[in-house]
């Protein structure tokens, strides 16, 4: 059986593979099946040679993944591929889609079945059990009998994430790949997710694919990985994709002794929580060769990040910003404006906060409610929310309906430039243009301030 899977185009310009539909083709591969990948995001292509493409490989199944923010451009995709090949089974999964499974079928009629949760099981189940007429019994699954839509059991979580392929990354050029600066200092990252799921409560956060159960690659599986990928791809530093890198405290440490045993000599970046670190720690990860690390900060208020069930305090901000300024780590901060409960003083909290732990890189962004998330869960039914309204951004809803979206977005600019045009953070993008010899970070910190935050 044949699958082809097309990752929709992105407004942004600077896309990287997308590992999920990377894991689904080589598993398939793995059951004796065939699958291309074709990745408008990263290689925009004509929609004939786009249409030619796919006759040519004669697909079972087209799957394409479902984010929310790219609502518009996949409603868009997935119209036209159904409109070339109607007797072709068009799939779809990814956090959106599993969040939401009935709506999809509901809103958008080209959609045939939807993925729900992890996919690995459930696509090589589905793609053999096409010609069956059984899909009921394909665990994780929605899709449409006569007027009804019908969603099936989950299947069990993969527990062992050390049985998955390696992610096929070779269907599509590598240097096409465009990195977002301030990320990729060093040049082409090697992009991997070494864990699945998360035991984290934040109101905010959409877990419709892998939950709250947390399962994590092996060290050793992960630099075994790293070292098959050296020889596959010109790749010059390693990102981390995970939410919470460090979330499990034996394991960042066997991960950074395994890279130092191994001598991977690769510099790395990685996103975590800032109550996961610790100074230890951190002089650990950047022996491996931590250079670069994402943390969130969402607000300086403690009844703020209590409202947004963070779990952390402002003291754990603090030390780990601290602890990465004394080591030369270069620090990124997500800021958030518009929290529940979240009042002037409050901003103010945050706006202090910011000056004072000085990251190197920072991002502010007003709190939406999207789907999958406790917050969406608590919307949904609130008539003060209309999801479909914007045709061009569905789902995207601010949480505050009582303060004006333009004072928020207003908000967020005036951060972001008080710390770009402060010394330390023009210093920061005069260190990140020196290193990369990439003027980048100009082009996109504009679009960043003049985009709908």
């Amino acid at each position: 059986m044949n699958a082809i899977f097309v990752n929709p185009p992105c407004k942004s310009d600077n896309p990287l593979p997308t590992l999920g539909i990377a894991y689904l083709a080589a598993v398939l591969k793995q059951n004796g099946h065939d699958a291309i990948l074709i990745d408008l995001w990263i290689d925009p292509v004509t929609d004939e040679y786009l249409k030619s493409k796919i006759s040519d490989f004669s697909p079972d199944i087209i799957g394409v993944p479902f984010f929310t923010r790219r609502y518009a451009d996949t409603k868009i995709l997935l119209d036209k591929l159904k409109g070339w090949f109607p007797d072709v089974k068009i799939v779809v999964g990814g956090s959106h889609a599993s969040a939401l499974p009935k709506e999809v079928l509901e809103e958008i009629t080209s959609v045939d079945i939807v993925v729900v949760g992890e996919g690995e099981k459930t696509i090589v189940q589905l793609i053999e059990n096409l010609d069956k007429d059984c899909l009921g019994d394909v665990k994780g699954i929605a899709f449409r009998r006569e007027s009804r839509i019908i969603v099936t059991e989950q299947p069990e979580f993969i527990e062992d994430l050390d049985k998955l392929p390696y992610p096929d990354l070779l269907q599509v050029d590598p240097r096409k790949c465009k990195i977002h600066p301030p990320y990729g200092w060093y040049g082409l990252p090697l992009t991997m997710m070494t864990t699945r799921g998360c035991p984290g409560k934040c109101v905010f956060c959409s877990k419709s694919v892998f939950k709250n159960s947390l399962r994590s690659q092996s060290p050793g599986r992960i630099v075994d990985e790293i070292e098959y990928w050296k020889t596959k791809l010109p790749i010059k530093e390693i990102r981390f994709f995970d939410d919470d890198f460090t979330i499990t405290r034996k394991r960042s440490f066997q991960i950074c002794d395994e890279m130092i045993k191994r001598k991977v000599n690769l510099p790395w970046t990685c996103t975590t929580r800032v109550d996961y670190l610790s100074k230890e720690l951190l002089i650990k990860m950047k022996e491996a060769g931590l250079y670069f690390i994402v943390l969130g900060v969402e607000s300086g208020s403690p009844r703020v990040l209590k409202n947004l069930r963070k779990g952390y305090t402002v003291s754990h901000i603090r030390n780990a910003f601290k602890w990465c300024r004394e080591l030369g780590i270069t620090t990124f901060g997500f800021f958030m404006v518009g929290g529940p409960g979240e009042e002037d003083e409050d901003r103010r909290m945050t706006l202090k906060i910011q000056k004072e732990i000085r990251p190197d890189f920072l991002s502010w962004g007003a709190l939406r409610v999207f789907p999958g998330s406790p917050l969406f869960d608590e919307c949904k039914d609130d008539p003060k929310y209309n999801f479909l309204k914007d045709k061009n951004n569905p789902y995207f809803e601010l949480y505050r309906k009582d303060i004006e979206e333009k004072f928020l977005y207003s908000f967020c600019q005036k951060a972001m430039l008080k710390h770009y045009l402060s010394f330390h953070g023009f210093k920061s993008v005069l260190t990140y243009m020196y290193k990369t010899r990439s003027f980048g970070f100009i082009k996109d910190f504009f679009q960043w301030i003049t985009a709908k935050l």
